[in-house]
């Protein structure tokens, strides 16, 4: 039966909502930019209060769905003041190399999960293993490798899907993945074989996830666990900014997605749990870097665009993030026009926002003048796991605003020990 296609869950994605909701993020309030007049830049600075009301809503969609749970993408961040705020929101983690295992497990997160090509070390499965967590492996070598390592063991395999075109988008990955086996791929049935390993996850990352799209991959991952009986959870990743474009959309999929499953485990008998990792969704926007205004070109002869410079970096800190840029002083008293914000590297296109692009791209800034203050938005994730050091301009620091009070906080762990 398609239960995709049904009229009732046709209905459910149409319809709109009986109540209104709230979105998941709210405005910030002015007061964390009170806030921010007494610290130097540049700086990072996390909303902990917002993020925690972002956290609930989140929290409160998820559970639309039975046994379901939503973790973190660790690779989004790597501060342990800020991480600890989620882990006792009751969020866990999925982890991208042993080094983050560590950090997840220093913590202390209730759930770990694991996937990435690093995971080639015979300690980091027994790391793994230890916290009840299987690797999730992303290639037929890595398969092979916990294999040896481990025989007779539990695996997860991390799915590459055939992303129908109706669905696909320049933000998803399908096919053409770098990350994933599979499903019919004979090889990896002949290594499960070989060294009797059981299946217990999928684990499927396809970038921004839409509401419908989450839908089909759910059919598919239980068509997928309809021939593999021993598969107990299916982990969807993260790319909930899209997800999220609607709430009331990202609602009514969830209603669906608990029908299907319902059907399912009645029709074989079997549970089936769910996961989410977001990172940038979760943490994104709920961190600002604070900077000043260090020089301003007016009418770039080649741009033909004011550049404004300030004093950080997007090559060191933001090569993905696409800003909303506002002065920290009378934000909504000035005249706004395109411009380009630069770095203070020396590296010809280290320009906030290209996120990829091949022009430097042109921000809706208001009036600045050498020497004030500005806050780019959306620096909460990939911030400090993305850093530079290009041109030894050194490190951001990090603060948290936490029940209206601000706090200064040690950075990213280091290296491998």
């Amino acid at each position: 039966m398609d239960l995709l296609t049904r009229k009732p869950a046709v209905d459910l994605l149409t319809r709109k909502p009986a109540v209104d909701l709230e979105p998941i993020v709210s405005p910030p309030s002015r007061s964390i930019f009170d806030l921010m007049r007494a610290l130097p830049t540049p700086a990072l600075v996390y909303d902990i209060d917002n993020l925690k009301r972002s956290l609930a809503r989140m929290l409160e969609d998820v559970a639309l769905l039975t046994n379901a749970r939503l973790n973190v993408a660790l690779k989004s961040c790597h501060t342990p003041a800020v991480l600890r705020h989620l882990a006792e929101a009751g969020l866990g983690a999925d982890c991208a190399s042993p080094r983050e295992v560590e950090l997840a497990v220093e913590v202390g997160f209730p759930e770990i999960s694991a996937t990435g090509p690093s995971f080639t070390d015979a300690g980091a499965l027994q790391v793994l293993a230890d916290n009840g967590a299987v690797l999730d492996a992303t290639s037929v070598d890595q398969l092979a490798f916990v294999g040896a390592c481990r025989p007779g063991s539990d695996v997860g395999l991390r799915l590459r899907l055939p992303i129908p075109d109706s669905l696909d988008t320049p933000n998803s990955f399908g096919s053409n993945s770098r990350f994933g086996v599979m499903a019919t791929d004979p090889a990896v049935h002949g290594v499960l074989r070989a060294h009797r390993l059981t299946v217990t996850r999928l684990h499927l990352h396809t970038g921004q996830l839409s509401p419908r799209l989450f839908l089909w991959e759910l059919r598919y991952m239980l068509t997928v666990a309809d021939s593999i009986p021993t598969v107990a959870l299916i982990d969807f990743g993260g790319g909930f900014y899209d997800f999220y474009a609607d709430r009331a959309a990202a609602r009514r999929a969830l209603q669906v997605a608990e029908a299907m499953l319902e059907d399912w485990r009645a029709r074989t008998g079997r549970p089936m749990a769910i996961r989410f990792e977001p990172g940038a969704a979760v943490l994104g926007p709920h961190g600002y870097l604070l900077a000043t205004v260090q020089s301003i070109e007016t009418d770039h002869p080649e741009y033909a665009a004011d550049v404004l410079q300030i004093d950080t970096s997007a090559w060191n800190y933001a090569p993905w993030h696409l800003p909303v840029v506002v002065p920290l002083e009378e934000p909504d008293r000035r005249p706004r026009k395109r411009q380009l914000v630069a770095g203070n590297t020396l590296y010809e296109n280290d320009f906030f926002g290209m996120t990829g692009r091949n022009e430097p791209p042109l921000l809706d800034v208001a009036a600045m003048e050498v020497g004030e203050r500005l806050v780019l938005t959306n620096a909460g994730a990939y911030t400090m796991t993305n850093r530079r050091d290009f041109n030894l301009l050194g490190t951001l620091q990090e603060h948290l605003v936490d029940d209206g009070t601000v706090a200064t906080v040690a950075g990213p762990v280091g290296p491998a020990r």
